[in-house]
């Protein structure tokens, strides 16, 4: 009999950033295995912010409940496990926690980033690492894409639980042709809400420091926070025509501009994991990517890596893969063979394969 299991499926729903696409991959990826009977827990008062089908084979349970009554429905019987159809497993994919009644607990820890600098999250980060403690503390086993976030969560949370490395999958992203958003015209492209993390203040350091005639830089991210800085300079660099920033842009644009830049940079001062760079190897674009452990490991030997957080080494390195055309050329083909062995088929036989574990 196939296993009743339940996602958090509001990423899914309402975030566009790497921690929704997790969400709706891995529900589209698990709702095709038969060992498996998939539950979506949607249940939230906000719209959908995110063009999500639901999955076949698969059951979506939302109706308008607050987030905030949720306690007190689990009180009163009706946990999230319960009110996701009674599932016997559920898996929190986020960082808000719908309490359960009495299913077996998976956690995904997508990365540690609050505890790691606080001041990248400002006063958020101290009731970020509160509920993720006390998730910790419930759950049977902890999941993370990558092993420097598991490093992250025996070093940081101090948690004794089992950590799993489950890493994503690459092959989402539609490789079919499609038009030229500039028309031809050369651009590097930034994906990353714009937050201290991203190191967009680097980046647009380094641009600075590139020789002219220099392609233009195209940026496509979301107003987030401790941001109001960098949002006035990439104003400012808009005005002086070195910088296309694109505060809200779908994923079927945002794939379209990965296509066809010259390249991907990445400047990051920490990630759980990376999509952006992952997906840009699995479209054949070079990726210039910070130095760090997660994207060392995520990247191997097909980015080309400098410094984070040094905008004169972020110059130095984009100079390179633009003016180099072995090297932009090799890079395209390392990322493709790279990105190729990040499946979402094995994501999810490795999630279901924990369910019927945690299960037993």
């Amino acid at each position: 009999m196939p296993l009743p299991i339940a996602l958090d499926h509001r990423p899914a729903l309402l975030s566009p950033t790497g921690l929704g696409r997790a969400a709706r991959e891995l529900a589209r990826a698990l709702a095709q295995r038969d060992d498996v009977d998939l539950h979506l827990f949607g249940h939230c008062l906000a719209r959908a912010r995110v063009a999500c089908e639901v999955p076949t084979n698969t059951t979506l349970h939302r109706l308008p409940i607050p987030g905030r009554v949720l306690p007190l429905l689990r009180r009163c019987g009706l946990g999230a496990d319960v009110l996701a159809g009674g599932v016997r497993v559920f898996h929190w994919l986020d960082y808000v926690f719908p309490p359960v009644r009495r299913a077996r607990l998976v956690l995904t820890v997508h990365d540690l980033a609050f505890l790691r600098d606080p001041s990248w999250h400002g006063p958020a980060a101290a009731g970020l690492a509160e509920r993720t403690r006390a998730a910790a503390a419930l759950a049977e086993v902890i999941v993370t894409p990558s092993r420097a976030t598991a490093s992250d969560v025996r070093q940081l949370l101090g948690d004794t639980r089992p950590v799993r490395v489950i890493p994503f999958g690459a092959d989402h992203v539609p490789t079919g042709p499609t038009t030229h958003p500039l028309g031809g015209r050369d651009y590097a492209l930034a994906i990353g809400t714009i937050e201290p993390r991203k190191n967009h203040r680097t980046l647009l350091a380094a641009w600075r420091r590139l020789r002219s005639p220099r392609p233009l830089l195209v940026v496509i991210g979301r107003v987030g926070w401790q941001c109001a800085a960098i949002v006035q300079e990439l104003r400012q660099a808009g005005d002086e025509g070195l910088v296309r920033w694109l505060p809200d842009c779908d994923d079927a644009a945002a794939f379209r501009w990965l296509q066809h830049a010259r390249c991907l940079v990445f400047p990051s001062a920490w990630e759980g994991f990376g999509f952006p760079p992952l997906e840009a190897m699995q479209l054949g674009v070079p990726v210039v990517a910070s130095d760090i452990a997660p994207l060392r490991e995520l990247g191997a030997d097909a980015m080309q890596f400098v410094a984070a957080g040094d905008p004169d080494a972020l110059a130095d390195g984009i100079t390179r893969l633009l003016g180099d055309t072995t090297l932009h050329h090799e890079l395209a083909r390392r990322g493709r063979a790279r990105a190729n062995t990040f499946r979402w088929r094995d994501c999810a036989a490795a999630h279901a394969a924990l369910y019927h574990e945690v299960a037993s």
